[in-house]
Parts: C-alpha cells; structure tokens; sequence
C-alpha cells in the first residue's frame, strides 16, 4: 500500500466521521443544488443589493402594524429591481419597479424550476404578483432585447 492510499484511506474515513458529527442540513444542500443546478448562462444574475430583514429583526412597517413589508433590491451593472413584499396571511403580494423602466415578463420561479406566476412589467416597469404562499423564489425578466435575460438571486419570501 503507497502512502497515496493512506491517504485516501484517512480522507475517507474523517470524511464519513465528519458526516455522522455534524452532517449537512437538508436546505444548505438544497439551496447549494438550486444555486449550481438552475443557473442558466444566457442569463445575467442581479444580485442581491439591500433587504429590509437583513439589518433588523423585524420587518418593515408600513401602513400600521398590520401590514408588515419587506423591502429588497437586486441589482446589475445596469438595472436595479426593487421589490416589496407584503404578507397577506399565508399569500404573498410582491410589487416590483424596474429601473430603468421596461416592458418586460416578469417570471416568478420556484426552486425546482416550476413558473409560480408571470406577469407583465408596464412601460414603467411595474408589476405586481400575487402568491398563494411563502417559499424559496427568484424572479426571471424576460422580453426586452436590450434588456436580456435578468435573474435574481433567491430569497425566502
């Protein structure tokens, strides 16, 4: 046995102790996988800029205590994608302003890359998406040819 093999041997085995102390939560593995899987190369990733949830533990209030909203903006060298989410009960209202501003199709997506809901941004880059409930998305913008292909990070709405 070369001392290559020991090492392998040892590799292995601290590997497999290493999994059975502290293995991997399910969602870490989760999100890693929809991070490499979904990623599509025609496509340019806005990142994520600012959310309201980040710097504090509660979320945003606007209108009185009863309707809590949270703030995020993704961004591109070029574009910015402001985001507020309001939760109603276990849905989800999302309203999006693209700037700058383009007619474009607005794809909300789940992780395992079904379409939750596709709306139309108006000639302001407006849109608004109603979800039934919470969960893991992004948004895909689509349309414009100068514009390309926009994905967002994902976040946990």
């Amino acid at each position: 046995m070369s001392a290559d093999d020991d090492d392998d041997s040892l590799e292995q085995e601290l590997g497999e102790l290493l999994g059975r102390a502290d293995p991997i939560p399910p969602t870490v593995l989760q999100a890693g996988r929809a991070a490499l899987g979904w990623r599509r190369l025609d496509a340019e990733l806005a990142e994520l800029l600012a959310d309201s949830v980040l710097g504090s533990d509660e979320l945003a209030l606007a209108r009185g205590a009863e309707a809590p909203v949270r703030s995020v903006t993704f961004g591109t060298g070029e574009r910015a994608i402001d985001l507020d989410v309001e939760e109603r009960g276990a849905g989800r209202t999302l309203r999006g302003q693209l700037s700058p501003p383009a007619p474009v199709t607005v794809e909300v997506q789940r992780q395992d890359g079904t379409t939750l809901a596709s709306v139309r941004a108006d000639r302001f880059g407006r849109f608004v998406v109603e979800l039934a409930g919470a969960g893991t998305i992004r948004l895909r913008l689509a349309g414009e040819p100068q514009l390309g292909t926009i994905e967002t990070a994902w976040i946990t709405v």
